[in-house]
């Protein structure tokens, strides 16, 4: 014990030292955390390096040949082996990764276990290394947010700079590993933080940015996938483009739905001893793969044969159907790996199909079926993951292929807004919703939930009566903070609000002298009442441009009682995470 003391006393002198050291150079507070990001940055670029070469090491000591009549056994194999290790791991080891880091970013004020990074580059080198079906992002992702954490946690940020870190780890773990810069940085803004931030944003950009450079000085500087010279033949091949994507959202639930029935299918494994389960998971894959070499989770041949428009029909036929179960299978039996790169899978498949029975059909207005193949990856990855943005960025950097933009654009949208109309959660959400937290706004609901606004409400404000005269409303403008002024009648019931907006315009006028709170109002404003949870306000803050909302004590007599502003919700929202996520 007195050792360990003595370790963590030096820890803290070395990091005090550091700390001091950046602020005798006098910078300011962003530029002290641009340099956090930094190193998270450098240190996620080594650690998808390493994860790289640690799947291809499995490879080579397995001696792993995909067109072998061992094919079978080598996955169990390494499943057996994954197995070992997780005896000794934390449960957040093994499975997809991704949701893991939503919740720490949402739940946990941005903490995780250093050793996390240590036992899910094992697990996932064994599991995707042997042939498994799962996909290298998203263990990387999370090897990525542990490093942002413990870099936090090493220069003791505070839990909101914890979160970025989280996120900056993770834009730079996928980044490196797929080399997409962009693509890491909206991957991370749209995923892991739940949205754009102007503060989150920089940071996430350098640690993407230095990311990819260390990975390409050791991986090379080449696109993921074949690059291409598709064009459109004709304009009236978006309206093709845009049949995808809209198909490509129905088969993005089916997708997902299939994929945890696979999972949930496996538990019957339960019986089996825990560390023998991945093995019998990686034997059911390896007899797919005896048939279907490329269904191996670091293989991406079936992509680029796709893409070039090579894969046999029966081929695509079976990637599409059988990828979902496949990644289902290995990841329910206790594997390791992500469902990114599944989905790219499934989706070039799907668009390659869709791809040859258009051309066939339509061959002067249609390219060929790689094209569509293309931009099916992207369409499909967008809707399992509801994350447009991120799937046109990616597929156009993995690809390096400019012309896929347009029709990416159509398909990505689309397939989005079909999925989320048919299916709330995503890909990465589902699994959080089924443990009781329900994710939105890129916070945790669950929590909002328990929260009503009368614990919120600020009854000390500034109200307004409907004939009061814009000088005064200009004296109480600058006596107060308040950027919003509820107006009420001779019953104090609330009729509208005054905001800065309005009396800037108002001020333009010549005869705004005579001016009364009643004429520059708004009367159609959002209100509440105080029994009701804070999921309703978070709404309402977001579909309105309003910062501040009046709280009535009933909406029918609407007698103004006080007031809730945007800030007050998410501090008491940080106020909680930080009181749950207390040992």
């Amino acid at each position: 014990m007195r050792y360990y003391r003595d370790i963590v006393e030096m820890v803290d002198r070395v990091r005090l030292t550091v700390v001091d050291r950046l602020v005798s150079l006098n910078l300011s507070q962003d530029l002290l955390f641009l340099f956090v990001a930094s190193i998270v940055g450098i240190a996620s670029g080594y650690g998808a390096v390493l994860f790289h070469e640690a799947i291809r090491l499995v490879q080579e000591l397995l001696f792993v040949r995909l067109n072998s009549v061992f094919t079978a056994l080598f996955p169990a194999i390494g499943g057996l082996v994954a197995g070992i290790i997780a005896r000794w791991a934390p449960p957040d080891a093994r499975g997809h990764g991704v949701p893991d880091v939503i919740k720490a970013v949402i739940a946990r004020g941005g903490y995780m276990r250093s050793s996390l990074a240590f036992f899910k580059t094992a697990i996932s080198a064994f599991s995707i290394g042997s042939g498994g079906g799962a996909g290298r992002e998203g263990p990387i992702v999370q090897i990525g947010a542990v490093i942002g954490s413990s870099v936090g946690q090493f220069f003791r940020m505070s839990s909101d700079q914890l979160r970025t870190l989280v996120g900056a780890g993770a834009a730079g773990g996928i980044a490196a590993i797929f080399n997409a810069p962009l693509g890491g940085v909206m991957f991370a803004l749209e995923i892991i933080m739940g949205g754009f931030n102007v503060r989150t944003f920089s940071p996430i950009v350098v640690s993407a940015v230095l990311a990819t450079a260390v990975s390409r000085s050791y991986l090379g500087d080449h696109p993921t996938f074949v690059q291409t010279n598709y064009h459109l033949v004709s304009n009236y091949e978006l309206i093709f483009y845009l049949l995808l994507g809209l198909g490509s959202g129905v088969v993005s639930v089916w997708f997902i739905r299939l994929m945890f029935a696979t999972e949930r299918w496996c538990t019957k494994l339960r019986k089996v001893p825990r560390v023998l389960q991945p093995a019998i998971g990686g034997l059911l894959v390896g007899l797919v793969l005896i048939w279907i070499p490329s269904m191996a989770g670091f293989s991406y041949d079936i992509n680029n044969q796709a893409i070039l428009g090579h894969a046999e029909i029966l081929i695509l036929a079976a990637v599409f159907l059988l990828k979902p179960i496949v990644v289902g299978v290995t990841l329910g039996s206790g594997g390791s790996g992500g469902v990114f790169a599944p989905a790219l899978k499934a989706g070039a498949a799907f668009g390659g199909l869709v791809g040859i029975l258009l051309h066939f059909l339509l061959p002067e207005y249609t390219a060929t079926s790689g094209a569509y193949a293309l931009v099916g990856m992207g369409a499909l990855v967008a809707g399992t993951m509801h994350a447009p943005m991120t799937a046109i960025i990616m597929i156009f950097e993995v690809s390096d292929t400019y012309q896929v933009i347009l029709p990416i654009m159509f398909a990505a949208v689309s397939s989005t807004v079909v999925a989320r109309l048919m299916m709330k959660e995503s890909i990465y959400t589902l699994p959080l919703e089924r443990e009781g937290l329900e994710i939105g706004y890129g916070i945790n609901l669950s929590i909002i939930h328990s929260i009503d606004v009368a614990s919120i409400i600020r009854k000390k404000f500034v109200r307004v009566h409907r004939t009061t005269a814009l000088h005064e409303l200009m004296r109480l403008v600058s006596q107060h903070d308040q950027s919003v002024f509820p107006v009420v009648n001779e019953k104090d019931a609330l009729v509208g609000v005054v905001r800065f907006q309005e009396l800037r315009e108002v001020l333009r006028e010549p005869m705004s002298s005579i001016i009364l709170a009643e004429d520059i109002m708004v009367k159609n404003v959002p209100m509440f009442e105080e029994h009701e949870t804070l999921d309703n306000v978070l709404k309402k803050f977001e579909l309105t441009d309003i910062d501040t909302i009046p709280v009535v004590s009933d909406l029918r007599d609407r007698k103004l009682i006080g007031i809730v502003r945007h800030e007050d919700v998410l501090r008491r929202y940080r106020k909680e995470i930080l009181l749950r996520s207390s040992p």
